[in-house]
């Protein structure tokens, strides 16, 4: 990619990252004086969150981290460590405690408790990747967070979009995977970056429900050319039926590739996957760890600043709308959001009208920043 080209593209991307809390007045009355509009009526706090980071990913602890700035300001507490995130029981048993679902063996392989909705939980045996077809932005914003700590460089820093060391990292491991225009679509820089897209095996797909097994077969193939060990890594979550199962374990059978699916939940689960996907890709346990810890503290810290600020307070209501125009109703933004202090009742999938949410009150408005409705459809300024 030419790099005027990149650099426009981190730029766009830091841009959106810092978008942080609006400050829009919806209008003024005619005379000079002003007369908000819509939901600016509410003069709530308004925040847009990248999708992606809103998932069971490393990257939800930095999505943690905006909404808190969003809304309350300066996180603070920098003297924190990891012996005092440790030492408070309250915070570390919730979220700091997980069943690992990778172990090594002796030949050097992996077991891995690989989950889906059809199957339940089955152990498989996993040797250490050379190449990964990946469905799902987790498992390579993970990789990418891993690259970004072994290089020693901060993730979605300008710093880590133009290191060599993980671009070439990306570059050499990811083979292909969900669809390529997803990523460009999502603005996902380090991946369209580092991995092109005309040696990219796209599976032309974004669900793995509707996946062509065919193509999936012919990806691992090219994959684990040369005697490369390929792996194929996607979330069981969507494998519901045996068809899906079969779709997605039969072309990996078929070419002696491997799989493995798996689909976090919650923050532990964020923690769980970072160690299995640090062993199913060979990085030292060190790297891994400090990855882990390095989050842990930065999620301790928002946990602290949380505790000062809502102490003895009624918790404020949030409202996060999907780019359709309903209520988000999944359970990983409803846990963010409750990390952070607030009451997610409005987080319902229903579609809440203007009067609706005037009389429910939310002091948080959040939205998605690839929602491509104009603002005055979002705050409802027309209504």
């Amino acid at each position: 990619m030419n790099q005027k080209i990149l650099a426009a593209a981190i730029v766009a991307l830091l841009a959106v990252a810092a978008v942080g809390a609006l400050a829009l007045s919806g209008g003024d009355g005619g005379d000079g004086a002003e007369q908000k509009k819509g939901l600016y009526r509410l003069d709530a706090r308004v925040s847009m969150v990248d999708m992606g980071r809103c998932s069971a990913t490393p990257g939800v602890v930095a999505t943690i981290e905006q909404i808190y700035e969003d809304y309350y300001g300066e996180i603070g507490h920098g003297s924190l460590t990891l012996s005092d995130a440790k030492g408070d029981s309250e915070f570390w048993n919730q979220y700091c405690v997980w069943d690992p679902i990778v172990s090594k063996r002796a030949d050097g392989a992996l077991d891995v408790k690989s989950t889906t909705k059809a199957k339940g939980t089955e152990t498989v045996v996993v040797p250490v990747a050379d190449n990964v077809l990946v469905m799902g932005t987790m498992f390579v914003e993970c990789m990418y967070f891993l690259a970004c700590t072994e290089a020693g460089v901060e993730p979605y820093s300008e710093e880590s979009f133009l290191d060599e060391r993980v671009s070439g990292y990306l570059k050499s491991v990811i083979a292909g995977g969900l669809k390529y225009s997803y990523y460009e679509d999502n603005d996902t820089v380090f991946l369209t970056y580092a991995v092109d897209k005309s040696s990219y095996l796209d599976l032309g797909v974004t669900s793995v429900q509707s996946m062509d097994p065919e193509k999936l077969a012919d990806a691992l193939k090219t994959a684990s050319a040369g005697g490369k060990s390929a792996l194929y890594l996607a979330s069981g979550l969507r494998i519901v039926s045996q068809d899906h199962y079969d779709n997605n374990t039969g072309p990996a059978r078929k070419t002696g590739s491997s799989f493995a699916f798996f689909s976090p939940s919650d923050i532990p689960g964020v923690f769980q996957a970072i160690e299995c996907i640090g062993a199913l890709l060979g990085f030292d346990d060190s790297v891994v760890s400090d990855m882990i810890e390095s989050l842990q503290l930065r999620l301790y810290r928002v946990y602290a600043a949380v505790q000062e600020e809502t102490g003895g307070k009624a918790p404020v209501k949030a409202y996060f709308e999907n780019t359709s125009g309903s209520a988000l109703s999944s359970e990983m933004p409803k846990i963010i959001l409750r990390f952070l202090g607030f009451d997610t009742s409005l987080l319902d999938g229903a579609e809440h009208d203007l009067e609706s949410l005037l009389a429910q009150k939310p002091g948080l408005i959040l939205f998605y920043t690839n929602d491509k409705r104009p603002e005055s459809e979002r705050m409802r300024t027309d209504t």
